[in-house]
């Protein structure tokens, strides 16, 4: 039974957990809408945000008309009044990974610039919006393999943001972009540095950098962690391919590469995933050939795995099919953090049930387990690699957190954590080139570092450790 006083202090935790208490100048969600028959508005999490992001309206064909499907045209209000009422801004997301096909195009001409502009003003009016978040899904780089694409994205995409600000209706609405974790192509260094006067925000997206590929050379490839905190230990890690083992990226390299850029610590908000994907991988090469089921300290470190093997994740992950593209894709292998919860590897807390092989990757501050029963490795976030993303944002004064997706995280558990997350000055990043320093005068993130015990628990961490407790109780 829990004493009164440690639910008290439970209470004092779940309160140091808002968005407000947090310290964050953005705490944003994405909220998928063709996910709201099982994540309801009423079921967010509200308090914990401070921005909650729409996906997704897409470009067409016409820069004059960006397309919303008919339920999103009528969900979409309602996602912007319940923002409203619980004094969170909203926002709409143009783009994705599947609604890029256009952008290239609608933005190579000042006319059609001007039209697009037109469009997304009239969205902002339509919906009452206060945010427009740009998924460009890549500028300059081929995305979903049919896009439209141009060596002059860069400056195009830049141009139209500078008319866009001009716009009266747009002066005072939050402007930010989605992004790689690469700073745009462009063989101008005088181009990125100018994003930061027209963007409130970019979100790396610090997800997805490893995941079951479909088609991928070498077809041997390696289960790296999809959402690596950094990636700069790899190298040294045994290569049984022989093809070289490097990553994909990381937040420490994004940051690095995006202050290296000239964007200010101040105007990038980390990409975070409430998600995990999972590889195809032999219990005889996913634990060492001393190891065994019972013992989970032993899971090989990034073990081989064949990209044509396929197997379906959660019930919301796709079973495979063919794109707008005309090119087939297999089950992406997508486990929620809900979903590792509901198939009985993770308790509620977020740690690994019984049996349930786990291996803590130190390099990538992220977390592994063996599902046996499919014969897949899972690289998942927990609330330890929350934790660990949240004090690597304090640490580095950015601007906060953005979430794919609300739905992944029902119950705040990830939230809770990197909410709550201390600084950590050890995680702080130094880039190779000089980059601007964020004004004194706007938020950065917030070094509400709680007081580290003689012990070496923090308060943020008994926190958890509580609130754990309640959870199990409930």
């Amino acid at each position: 039974m829990i004493s009164l006083s440690l639910l008290a202090l439970a209470a004092q935790c779940v309160a140091a957990t808002t968005a407000v208490a947090s310290n964050y100048s953005a705490a944003v969600g994405w909220y998928a809408g063709w996910h709201e028959p099982d994540v309801p508005l009423s079921s967010v999490l509200w308090s914990k945000y401070t921005h909650m992001t729409y996906a997704f309206a897409v470009p067409t064909v016409d820069p004059k008309a960006i397309s919303l499907a008919e339920s999103d045209e009528e969900l979409l209000p309602q996602f912007v009044t319940a923002a409203h009422k619980n004094n969170v801004k909203a926002g709409l997301s143009i783009g994705g990974w599947g609604g890029s096909q256009f952008y290239s195009s609608n933005l190579g001409s000042a006319s059609n610039r001007t039209s697009f502009v037109s469009s997304v003003i009239g969205l902002i009016k339509k919906y009452h919006l206060d945010l427009v978040d740009f998924d460009w899904e890549y500028p300059g780089v081929q995305g979903l393999g049919c896009n439209t694409i141009s060596t002059s994205d860069t400056e195009n995409f830049l141009s139209m943001l500078q008319e866009l600000r001009a716009s009266p209706i747009a002066a005072n609405v939050t402007l930010t972009a989605a992004t790689a974790v690469v700073p745009f192509p462009t063989t101008n260094t005088s181009l990125v540095p100018q994003f930061a006067t027209v963007l409130d925000w970019i979100a790396p997206m610090v997800y997805d950098l490893s995941w079951n590929w479909t088609a991928g050379s070498p077809r041997i490839q390696r289960a790296l962690p999809s959402s690596p905190l950094d990636d700069s230990c790899y190298a040294s890690t045994p290569d049984v391919t022989g093809d070289g083992l490097t990553g994909r990226g990381s937040a420490r390299s994004a940051v690095e590469a995006w202050v290296s850029a000239g964007i200010p610590r101040s105007k990038i908000v980390l990409g975070v995933p409430g998600y995990g994907h999972s590889f195809n991988v032999n219990a005889s090469a996913a634990f060492l050939s001393s190891s065994s089921f019972a013992n989970a300290t032993l899971l090989t470190p990034y073990p081989s795995y064949d990209t044509l093997n396929h197997t379906v994740g959660d019930k919301w992950d796709g079973t495979g099919g063919t794109d707008i593209c005309g090119r087939f894709w297999g089950p992406g292998g997508i486990w929620d953090f809900w979903a590792l919860v509901d198939a009985g590897y993770l308790l509620a807390n977020g740690s690994a049930a019984a049996g349930v092989p786990y291996h803590w990757d130190a390099c990538s501050s992220t977390p592994y387990l063996y599902a046996a029963d499919r014969g897949v490795l899972i690289s998942y976030d927990d609330p330890r690699s929350f934790a660990a993303k949240g004090a690597f944002v304090r640490a580095n004064g950015l601007a906060g957190f953005s979430m794919w997706e609300v739905g992944g995280d029902p119950k705040g558990v990830l939230l809770d954590a990197i909410l709550s997350a201390p600084t950590n000055a050890s995680l702080a990043v130094t880039p190779s080139a000089a980059a601007p320093t964020p004004s004194a005068s706007t938020p950065a993130g917030g070094s509400g570092a709680l007081a580290q015990r003689a012990d070496g628990w923090t308060s943020s961490t008994l926190c958890l450790l509580l609130l754990a407790a309640c959870w199990t109780l409930n």
